[in-house]
């Protein structure tokens, strides 16, 4: 429902200080032909504390000044030899210098006149003759805005900056992790973005530092530290948090993502010796790890965290503990055979080859399968199986998991070609390379072998050389194989990774955008937020997609976007606006598709020209946004603007946008009313029912109210 009462920034004088000496900092240009009142505008500024000012004279110079001098506001004079208002087109058409705050001079300007510079994008007017508090207030109100709002745009980058490092392992430090941990938890308070954390401790590292002393003990360190890094995503925080512990916060994970990480760091490090003073170490590492629980704070998760930790080392370290918020619970995929829980010194260990592999002998003549184990025993294999019961020969393979089979073909009661069968639907037995043995010739036998999986034949009575060579390249061939699918999965987490990461900052740019536009309005930033989840609650209600739910829930979030265009003279009036200010405010609807589309501003254009404009959008849910901001103020009956649509010309998603965008401003308190009780809210949607909404999108909110009010209760300011 259009609002008329204007709403804005805080006052500026009760911005805080680290705001305020950034506007005392700030760079003002003063354009004025009149070389007395710009040198009264000078001291003016300079007795509150503005020191960076320049003046200019000519008008012709201003464009060329203002690209050099790169000021952060610009006080503009209307009648000059080049107008102000011609400099102000100039500066608003000139991509580099578009953003600069422009406020102008004037002595006497009509309404009409007011309106075409607002039009034209002048921030805010100062009366001449020049009032000293009058100058000094608009002033720093513009120039707070643009603090804010640079700020914002920003703070990613200044973000890493600030995060300060740790010298030796150069990950991140303990002050780094205090404020990403600070961070993530404001977010998930907000808007329940889920993360977890880990706790990783050395087991045992006293002993490295006794043994080898400190430089070695450094060099551990590291080792442990690059090991984390390269076993988690690159949108995860790796932080050294004490003298050998360290921490790893993952945005957007569950339990079950937290806690595979964390065993994917713990088998990588005590698989992975270090030399120390010519010898080899093997470490192992102890970890706590949880995720966010409803009512959290910062506090709360570290101290689950290390809670889970001590589980670990009770449990006998070398293992990984998650904490539910109710107990410790031991990760049930930690290996079955780990090294010993201590930091132990062995001698070099002999290099993996394929007489390592498990090798297991079917057969049903004991004397055959006693034949082929000698031979391989002699040709340097160790760990050999048999097994000649052939009903008993499925389990075996199951339990024992052999890195490959030597099978007969021909035994009774259970036959080869069965128990291969059988195993190729065996989930964990499906791959495991099997070479028959047989006396057979049949190559239809052989046919039928080979369709169901079989590898290669060995033939009897069984030759050495043969039965070692044919061994041999199948094991090779399924290293090979295991090499692929584990490069494959490896691209595939990284593939994972970098969706999540992308989807993680998409999701932070759109709120970024959002919020950018409320710090113009005094609105709390859990507005688009509450808008964005009202509407996704509907969409899935009318059967939309799961990925167009998603999509939606964040396009709706920038429906106000355009309320960046809109000047500070309006936004921040506490009185009802004019009829020529309310025209301008309702521009906010094409000024938030044009930012996002790109497309420069065109009041004529009609709603089909803005769909081929905004399909150009590489992104679905900018398209799907540029969308939303153009048609959330449009009525069922027509009557809403810009394009005055009708039913269901309206795009879907601007009708559904709509009735979250009102229900959402009745429902919470603004500066100029209260909140509105829900019943009386309800009735409101009730009765612009087939007039400002679509009778069947209410139909949908009222299906779902219990879920709205859930929302609304877990998104309350």
């Amino acid at each position: 429902m259009p609002v008329v009462s204007g709403s804005g920034l805080p006052s500026p004088f009760s911005y805080p200080r680290s705001t305020d000496h950034l506007v005392k900092q700030a760079k003002i240009l003063v354009i004025d032909d009149d070389e007395p009142t710009t040198e009264v505008i000078r001291k003016y500024l300079q007795s509150s504390d503005f020191h960076n000012i320049k003046t200019l004279n000519d008008s012709k110079q201003a464009i060329g000044v203002i690209h050099q001098y790169e000021p952060d506001l610009v006080l503009l004079d209307l009648m000059m030899p080049v107008s102000g208002a011609y400099i102000l087109s100039q500066i608003r058409s000139d991509r580099e210098i578009c953003n600069t705050p422009v406020l102008a001079l004037t002595s006497a300007a009509s309404e009409e006149t007011r309106t075409k510079l607002l039009n034209l994008g002048a921030n805010d007017f100062l009366n001449k003759p020049i009032v000293a508090n009058e100058l000094f207030a608009r002033v720093r109100n513009t120039l707070s805005s643009k603090v804010a709002y640079d700020e914002l745009k920003q703070q990613s980058e200044q973000l890493k900056q600030d995060v300060l490092r740790d010298t030796l392992t150069n990950t991140a430090n303990r002050r780094a992790f205090d404020f990403e941990l600070n961070r993530k938890m404001l977010e998930w308070s907000r808007q329940r973005t889920h993360f977890a954390l880990l706790i990783i401790d050395i087991d045992h590292f006293k002993k490295i530092n006794d043994t080898f002393g400190h430089q070695p003990g450094d060099k551990a360190l590291k080792f442990i530290a690059e090991t984390i890094s390269s076993k988690t995503r690159e949108i995860d925080l790796v932080c050294r948090i004490g003298g050998e512990e360290f921490a790893v916060i993952m945005p957007v994970s569950n339990k079950l993502e937290s806690t595979r990480a964390a065993e994917r760091i713990r088998r990588e490090v005590e698989s992975q010796p270090i030399v120390m003073k010519g010898q080899k170490v093997y470490l192992t590492i102890s970890i706590g790890v949880t995720n966010t629980l409803k009512g959290d704070d910062s506090s709360l998760i570290f101290r689950r965290g290390d809670a889970a930790l001590y589980g670990s080392k009770q449990n006998g370290r070398n293992c990984s503990t998650f904490h539910d918020g109710s107990g410790c619970i031991a990760v049930e995929n930690v290996t079955k055979e780990r090294t010993p829980r201590q930091v132990h010194i062995t001698e070099t260990p002999e290099p993996l080859n394929v007489t390592s592999s498990k090798v297991m002998i079917i057969d049903d003549e004991p004397s055959t399968a006693i034949v082929v184990k000698k031979y391989l025993k002699t040709a340097g294999f160790e760990r050999l199986l048999v097994e000649t019961d052939s009903t008993k020969a499925v389990d075996r393979i199951v339990k024992e998991r052999p890195d490959i089979l030597l099978l007969d073909i021909h035994m009774p009661e259970v036959s080869g070609m069965e128990i291969l069968e059988q195993i190729r639907k065996i989930e964990a037995t499906a791959s495991t390379p099997v070479v028959f043995l047989t006396s057979s010739t049949d190559p239809e036998l052989r046919v039928k072998a080979l369709n169901l999986g079989a590898n290669d034949f060995l033939n009897k009575p069984v030759v050495v050389s043969e039965l070692v060579a044919r061994v041999r390249n199948t094991l090779l061939a399924k290293a090979h194989v295991d090499l692929l699918a584990g490069y494959s999965a490896q691209l595939e987490q990284q593939v994972e990774a970098r969706t999540a990461e992308l989807i993680a900052s998409r999701r932070e740019a759109i709120q970024c955008l959002a919020r950018a536009a409320e710090l113009r309005d005094d609105i709390t930033g859990k507005h688009v937020i509450r808008v964005g989840r009202y509407a996704a609650i509907i969409a899935r209600e009318l059967g939309f997609t799961p990925q167009q739910v998603i999509d939606l829930e964040h396009a709706a979030q920038l429906h106000d976007v355009g309320k960046i265009g809109i000047p500070d003279a309006i936004l921040n009036k506490p009185q009802n606006l004019t009829h020529s200010e309310f025209e301008m405010m309702k521009n906010h609807c094409r000024t938030g598709s044009r930012i996002i589309s790109g497309e420069k501003l065109d009041e004529n254009k009609s709603l089909n020209q803005v769909r081929n404009i905004v399909d150009e959008c590489s992104s679905p849910v900018m398209r799907l946004a540029a969308l939303v901001a153009e048609t959330h103020h449009e009525k069922w009956d027509g009557s809403g603007y810009p394009h005055g649509l009708a039913g269901e010309d309206i795009p879907m998603e601007g009708r559904i946008t709509a009735i979250c965008d009102v229900f959402d401003a009745i429902s919470t308190k603004r500066p100029y009313k209260e909140a509105y009780p829900v019943e009386k809210c309800f009735q409101i949607l009730l009765e612009g029912s087939g007039k400002h909404f679509d009778p069947a999108v209410v139909d949908a909110f009222f299906r779902r109210r219990s879920d709205i009010l859930e929302a609304f209760e877990e998104l309350s300011d």
